[in-house]
């Protein structure tokens, strides 16, 4: 499974990539385990987009990752745990909601 993060403040993010062994996903389908560090330097690779392909982790980065979903609502949580392809996680303001979701 491939778990994009979009939250760059986190502590677990590495290039776009969450570098935790576990995540656990709330009731409401957001990342219980984000923790921002507001002095992270977090790279802005808008200016050059387009001229390269970006600096990511590896695709196999989070193969052994342990995901656990509360929301049941979802269509991807088997009894607790979540058996998606790969999980997108976005960037509001103070959360990081599961964009992934997908509701039964």
């Amino acid at each position: 499974m491939d778990v994009v993060c979009r939250k760059y403040s986190c502590i677990y993010n590495e290039k776009s990539k969450c570098s935790r062994k576990n995540l656990q996903i709330d009731k409401i389908a957001y990342c219980d385990d984000i923790k921002i560090d507001n002095n992270k330097i977090v790279e802005d690779v808008s200016k050059d987009m387009f001229s390269h392909e970006p600096d990511v982790a590896p695709y196999h980065h989070c193969k052994n990752m342990n995901i656990m979903c509360e929301d049941k609502d979802c269509i991807f949580n088997k009894s607790g745990e979540c058996f998606s392809n790969g999980i997108f996680v976005g960037s509001e303001k103070n959360r990081a909601g599961c964009n992934s979701f997908v509701k039964r």
